[in-house]
Order: C-alpha cells, then structure tokens, then sequence
C-alpha cells in the first residue's frame, strides 16, 4: 500500500518534564492523525503545550489520512511502517472515526508491545476537545512509556475506565457506565462533519433559496397569507421546509448508511443519527440567513402605510416578520432544486461514512 502521508511540514517538538528531569529518557513520539479538523487540533497542541507529554520526547506530527483494512479496521501494519520510517519509539494515531467496543465507544487503544495507541477524536465530544485531547495523550504517553496499565487508570478520573481487550497485550479506555458515551460520541462526529463550514457547500442550494423566497417581498398575496397564517401554522410550515430538504440531500447524494458498509446496525444507527444532525444544522442556518435577509429587505422596501392598505390593517414589525417567515420557508424548500448544481463530491464529504470511503484499499479500475 502506498505511503498516504501528506508532504506538509513536520511539526516538532521537544517536551520537557521537570518532575522526570534527573532519570529522563530521550523519547521520539510520532503522531499520525487524519486532515482536517482532527490535524488542526494536534498542531495546536504539538506547537502551543510541550509539558503535557511527561516525559523528555521529541514529538514528530504527520497528517495522513489513516487507511481502512478491507474488513473496516484501521491498517495499522502501514501506520508502523510510517513509524518504522521515523524512527519513533512511540506512535500515536488520532482519528475522525468512531471506534466501539460493542455498546460503548473506544477513546483510546493502548498496545503495549507495539508502543502504540489510537485515539478516536469523536469519543471524546464535541466540547473541551482541546482539553480531552491533551488528557487522552498523556495518558496514553504515560502508560506506554512505564508499560503500565496503572498508569492508564491512574489519569482516567472518574469518567472513564479501562477494559482489557481479548487476545492482545492490549487495553482500551471507555466512558464509565453512567455515562451517555454514544450520544456523547454522535455529538463529537457531527462537531467532527462541521456543520456550519459546509455551508459553502452547498452554495447552489442557497441560491435557489435566496431566488424563491425573495419573491416573498414583492408579492401582496403572500403578505395577506402571512399575516393570516397563525404562529403555530408558520412553525408547522418551517419544520416541513427543513425537513424536507434534509431529505433530499440524504436520498439525491446518497448520504445514508447501511449496517453493512459501517460495521452494524449500532454504528449505522450512530452515523446516520449524526449525518441527520449535520444537516439539520447545515439547513436550519441557511433558513434562519434567509429569514434575517428578507426581513431586512421588506423592512427597507416596503412602506408601512403600503402594506396597512394591502392587508387591512394596521402594520407593525410583527407583519414584516410574518412575511419573511413564510418567505424563507417557500425558499428553502425550492432550495432543494438548486442543490442539484452543488458538487457531488463536496456534498458526499459531509458525512463522516461518505468520507470513510475514501480510505478504503483501490483495486486498478478504481484508481
């Protein structure tokens, strides 16, 4: 298998550990993580914290999209060929896939007799990142430094516990039993598919919208809807809106996960719940952009004195906000048309399954 390291510049650093300072070993730490977000969260800690490895280590980072086995595993023969490669004495993967052990989620996998851990960047949520990132790393450092278990549960705190894995010199960390670990860990994958960056994603769709529901301004009869129309009726009109085109997107690009391609019906369950979300957030904030667009518009367009003689009665702000209430929703749904003109492959890179795909081994018709 080819080498899938991206030729970026290394990060490296030098961490120093006064509390170690008098027996301390010269330690190479090389870290592989995925692009994209999970990289960004490694080079700022690799740059701004040296003191969280423990120990005197040379930290090597490299952002390479981690590849996928044929049976879903990560490939980590070709992740200790990188190493080999470095020289490293220990390696660390840190990943954008979610990574279970029957119902609870993996935050980390130690392997002891390899120096290697793999830490799965959505099992730790989608807030303090930074600070779980950090957590997990030392910790795992730690436990492959002093090849000690002990080590591991000693900086687990009372959030996690480490299990023992069968067959392997090997351990993993996963949330305590009372805690919501797969909400916790769908909340990291739809943090990891950044909803709101995608919006330029989906530029063709916002078009289409802004087109549709600008109409709503210029047209008197659907200002005498609007304002007949009860809240609950225009709440009932907006979630359809959404939902609609939710759907859409799901079906037209393929978005939905089958048990089969993910690993099982939990993981299935876990990613479409998060691709749903992700979408949920990615169409909302076009609808709420163009609510706030149209109100603006109407506010500036339409004489107050105008719109009392259109509707028979007396305008306010209340009017104005009706009108591009059921302007954004009419938008948004013929927005669904205009995300046929977005790209494909931009729109598939959505979902955190879609973009699995891409690690996966290529046989010479599909390269």
């Amino acid at each position: 298998m080819s080498d899938r390291r991206e030729s970026l510049p290394t990060d490296s650093v030098r961490a120093q550990d006064s509390k170690d300072s008098d027996d301390a070993v010269d330690w190479t730490i090389a870290i592989y993580s995925d692009p994209g977000r999970t990289s960004m969260w490694v080079r700022r800690l690799v740059r701004g914290e040296g003191e969280w490895w423990g120990r005197s280590a040379e930290v090597i980072h490299k952002q390479a999209l981690i590849p996928l086995r044929e049976d879903a595993t990560l490939d980590l023969e070709e992740v200790q060929s990188w190493a080999r490669e470095d020289e490293a004495d220990i390696t660390i993967v840190i990943t954008e896939i979610p990574r279970m052990a029957g119902r609870r989620p993996k935050q980390a996998e130690l392997h002891f007799v390899d120096k290697l851990a793999i830490i799965s960047l959505p099992t730790l949520g989608p807030f303090r990142v930074r600070h779980c990132l950090r957590r997990e790393l030392r910790r795992c450092v730690d436990a492959l430094v002093y090849h000690s278990v002990g080590e591991a549960r000693t900086k687990g705190g009372l959030t996690s516990r480490v299990q023992d894995q069968e067959g392997h010199e090997t351990v993993y960390t996963t949330p305590s039993r009372y805690f919501p670990g797969r909400v916790w860990t769908t909340l990291g994958m739809v943090a990891a598919n950044e909803p709101l960056r995608t919006l330029p994603k989906l530029s063709g769709l916002f078009a289409a919208a802004t087109g549709s529901a600008a109409f709503g301004v210029f047209f008197s009869t659907i200002w005498e809807m609007a304002t007949f129309l009860p809240p609950w009726r225009l709440a009932a009109v907006s979630v359809a809106a959404v939902a609609v085109v939710v759907l859409w997107l799901l079906v037209s690009n393929g978005l939905w996960d089958r048990p089969r391609a993910v690993g099982g019906k939990r993981e299935a369950f876990i990613y479409n719940t998060s691709t749903v979300a992700t979408l949920l957030l990615s169409v909302t904030a076009i609808y709420g952009a163009l609510f706030l667009a149209i109100l603006v518009i109407g506010l500036m367009l339409i004489d107050p004195q105008f719109m009392t003689d259109t509707i028979g009665e007396e305008a306010d702000f209340s009017n104005y906000a009706s009108i591009a209430w059921l302007s954004a929703s009419m938008g948004t749904v013929a927005g669904a048309i205009g995300s046929n003109f977005d790209n494909d492959a931009e729109l598939k890179n959505l979902t955190q399954g879609s973009r699995e795909l891409q690690r996966y081994p290529r046989d010479e018709h599909q390269r």
